[in-house]
């Protein structure tokens, strides 16, 4: 198989692509454009961004794409895009025309209502005089929803704020973020109006921010679903939705990948992924991997890992270098593995900037517990492991050595081994004595326990007995 036909193999973008919203397919398809690895034309994935195009409204973005791919001589096709673009700045005028005293009184009153407490549906109606109705906040949402059609990210958002803090009585930021009131006022269309902002945050890469409407998003689609105001199935489908749409967000932002492992191993979740989505263990398992030396929780989540592992029908080589190290105990197999791991990672999109921190902790994965079971190594044997060259594995063994607290080892140069002399690491035989140490005082308690209980079970039955 070659290098390009198994990065195909690997590709999740088709298995993904039915879970995101299609204006987060173009980042995607950018990706694929200029990634030598994957095997898609500049073509194809123009003939795709076109077909994308056609349910949206950025009409002068398609035409650019469709002269790039016909030319300009199918003066029919560009004729009716033209017609398009015009039925397009027509409607989003409309639009604009319909919602203005909505825009008007958020710019001359919404302070002092906000100072009264009184910044919500009812308080906007009262308080318009009648210049502002149902029907004119609804076409101010309306025209969000339209400027992100038309690709307009940033004006999309700042209106989505504007609109969700009408649910919650309070500022644009103070609402996003105050997880309670959107719980206490949740509805379906403040879980639309929340998705829309989310992937506006996205598309804009404002990842701090991406982060507290993906939080939000999932306050208020679990405080629907648990008050039975959503059905099961649909509970399922939008639960699918966040992890994906997560994905973008637990890449980027800086504290992503623990709210990652949070998330991903929550039991409801667990069972989307287990059910409707188990090539997103994918990422659960890199980021578990990277994230492992990093957390106090680290050898936890990797059980975890293991087991939510033996559940789901989906395999990889990031999947399977895990499996061969901590179930198989196959060092050649987890070698192997490795390097086709970097192959997947560097033709992923969410995992590509991760791949030099991932290929480290693996092979510091490899080291660890190869050094279990041996206490003398030879360089060029665990360079073979570590799909390395001995001259690169000699020098990373001694930066390893020198930079890991608790590990105690040495390079013989002579015979060009390395020596593990110990580590803070307990042995099986310890782990075992620690844990069985109070296993005596335990049963006993156990047993005193079980007494009393079958004492008064005992007195309860004499007493009803004398009655």
């Amino acid at each position: 198989m070659t290098e390009k036909t198994s990065s195909m193999s690997t590709d999740l973008t088709p298995i993904i692509s039915p879970f995101l919203d299609l204006h987060m397919l173009f980042p995607l398809l950018e990706y694929m454009d200029g990634n030598p690895k994957i095997t898609y034309s500049s073509k194809e994935i123009a003939a795709a961004r076109l077909d994308l195009l056609g349910p949206t409204h950025m009409v002068d973005y398609a035409m650019d794409i469709y002269k790039d791919l016909n030319g300009t001589s199918d003066d029919a096709e560009l004729a009716k895009m033209e017609k398009q673009k015009q039925e397009v700045y027509q409607t989003l005028e409309d639009l604009r025309k319909r919602a203005a005293a909505f825009e008007e009184f958020v710019t001359s009153h919404k302070a002092k209502l906000g100072q009264k407490g009184d910044w919500n549906f009812k308080g906007v109606l009262s308080a318009s005089g009648g210049k502002v109705r149902k029907e004119t906040i609804e076409c101010y949402r309306q025209l969000a929803k339209f400027n992100y059609d038309c690709g307009d990210y940033q004006a999309a958002r700042d209106m989505l704020r504007i609109y969700i803090s009408l649910f919650v009585n309070s500022s644009e930021e103070e609402g996003e973020n105050n997880y309670e009131a959107l719980s206490n006022s949740a509805t379906t269309n403040l879980l639309e109006a929340l998705w829309g902002k989310l992937s506006c945050d996205i598309l804009l890469e404002n990842w701090e921010d991406a982060s507290s409407a993906l939080k939000a998003v999932r306050t208020v689609l679990e405080a629907l679903s648990n008050s039975n105001r959503m059905a099961p199935l649909e509970s399922l489908r939008q639960r699918t939705w966040l992890l994906h749409w997560g994905l973008f967000v637990f890449w980027n932002d800086r504290k992503g990948l623990d709210q990652m492992m949070e998330l991903f191993t929550t039991e409801k979740y667990l069972q989307v992924i287990t059910t409707n989505a188990p090539h997103l263990i994918r990422y659960l398992t890199a980021a578990v991997l990277i994230g492992k030396r990093r957390s106090q929780s680290g050898n936890k989540m990797m059980r975890e890992l293991l087991r939510v592992m033996s559940n789901c029908d989906y395999t990889d080589p990031i999947i399977e270098f895990v499996q061969c190290l901590c179930v198989k105990f196959d060092f050649d197999g987890a070698q192997a593995k490795l390097a086709e791991c970097e192959n997947v990672l560097t033709t992923d999109f969410f995992l590509c900037k991760q791949t030099e921190l991932f290929m480290e902790e693996a092979r510091i994965f490899i080291f660890e517990n190869y050094c279990r079971i041996h206490s003398k190594l030879r360089v060029t044997d665990l360079a073979e492991k570590l799909a390395m060259d001995p001259a690169s594995a000699e020098r990373w063994i001694v930066d390893l050595i020198r930079n890991t607290d608790g590990l105690s080892a040495k390079i013989d140069w002579t015979e060009n081994t390395v020596s593990i002399s110990g580590s803070n690491r307990a042995s099986v035989h310890e782990t075992i004595l620690e844990r069985t140490k109070d296993l005596n005082a335990r049963s006993a308690m156990l047993m005193q326990n079980m007494k009393n209980m079958l004492e008064k079970e005992r007195e309860r039955k004499e007493a009803e007995y004398d009655d």
